[in-house]
């Protein structure tokens, strides 16, 4: 519990995130851009947001192939697990989506 404090937990799951992040984006930008005129302002961002968390359990069970598992090494060895990282990136993500929409609200 400790580790979730430290400035370092945070700088990691972005490491970790970046391409996620990067994916994520760009489906975010083509709903928001493909689905305004078909779905309400409301119901698109809880299709978005459906969407991310979704894509998020998808990234968290395809951690559990050995291959993929040899992957979190590094960051397990500054003592963050799998649902940290995945978790950590997600609330980053929704953020960022967030700010995104509002942004693009505003024009």
């Amino acid at each position: 519990m400790n580790s979730i404090f430290n400035f370092r937990t945070y700088e990691l799951s972005f490491r970790f995130a970046k391409p996620y992040l990067w994916i994520s984006f760009l489906v975010t930008v083509f709903m928001v851009f493909s689905g305004s005129v078909i779905f309400k302002i409301s119901n698109l961002n809880a299709m978005i947001l459906s969407f991310k968390i979704l894509f998020y359990l998808g990234v968290f069970l395809s951690y559990f192939d050995i291959a993929q598992r040899k992957r979190l090494t590094f960051y397990q060895n500054f003592g963050l697990s799998k649902i940290v990282l995945i978790l950590i990136s997600l609330l980053m993500d929704i953020a960022l989506t967030l700010v995104f929409i509002n942004l693009i609200r505003l024009f």
